[in-house]
């Protein structure tokens, strides 16, 4: 039996990246996984592509930005499935630039997406949740919560609110008993289509990557799916008396210092 068999999870973000990781593993797990996204095309294949394989799998067109949006879908879990017991916020957007040539606009667009639209879909899980007896919100923030970059100016602003977000959370739904745990997960560098800006370069030969791996400490960057363990973790009753934490998957490199590279200094 697998440790997922009989949940419901909504995973947004979750057509390609390490959304899709995560949503294949979650659904290899056994978890019907509802797919949230805003690009139709690679999340519809996806789910074809999982039910092909005999998982379960429903793609759903979801702006995040969107609380009607997040209300339908919420409803929608609901009377097809009866319960909903798992919400990934993963989509999320970046913009690499510093505070001097960042504009405010650029700032809201962000954070629109990395934390309002996390705000928004935990509003509306925690009442199907409480009514399904209880559940897991997965939050994917990053490592940049604890590295200071220059270019993450916006981006790791969204997610550190984010981390905040998920204890004042987590502790909120403790005290009132609705067994509801909220987490965090942090990130680092995956080799993902985000990370080398979609120029189908290998990372190796991109000199600001090819610094970042060479300063982990594992010597590699993390593959998707590996982000996907750590979340399915968390979905799971494995992690039962887990609630307000924060796990780190990047390969050891929040706890190094760069040296100086200006390389990784942008």
């Amino acid at each position: 039996m697998a440790r997922l068999d009989g949940k419901v999870a909504i995973v947004t973000g979750g057509a390609r990246g390490l959304g899709g990781a995560t949503v294949d593993v979650l659904a290899e797990e056994g978890a019907t996984v509802l797919i949230a996204d805003v690009i139709d095309e690679a999340g519809e294949a996806r789910a074809t592509a999982l039910r092909a394989k005999g998982h379960k799998a429903e793609y759903h067109h979801l702006d995040v930005r969107d609380a009607d949006a997040w209300a339908a879908l919420v409803d929608t879990a609901m009377h097809a499935h009866g319960h909903l017991d798992v919400l990934v916020n993963n989509a999320g957007i970046n913009i690499s630039i510093t505070i001097e040539d960042a504009t405010a606009q650029q700032f809201r667009d962000v954070l629109e997406v990395n934390l309002i639209g996390a705000f928004l879909g935990t509003k509306a899980v925690i009442p199907a949740m409480r009514s399904s007896g209880g559940g897991s919100i997965i939050n994917i923030a990053s490592n940049s919560t604890q590295m200071v970059l220059p270019l993450t100016t916006i981006y790791g602003a969204s997610k550190s609110a984010l981390a905040n977000l998920t204890k004042t959370t987590a502790v909120h739904c403790a005290q009132r008993g609705y067994n509801i745990r909220v987490n965090s997960v942090h990130p680092g560098a995956h080799e993902t289509e985000m990370l080398t800006g979609g120029t189908g370069m290998r990372p190796l030969d991109i000199p600001q990557v090819k610094a970042l791996i060479d300063a982990i400490p594992m010597g590699r960057m993390g593959q998707p799916r590996e982000l996907g363990k750590v979340v399915a973790f968390l979905a799971s009753d494995d992690s039962s008396y887990m609630t307000t934490s924060e796990l780190f998957s990047d390969g050891g490199l929040t706890v190094v210092s760069f040296g100086g590279d200006p390389a990784l200094r942008g």
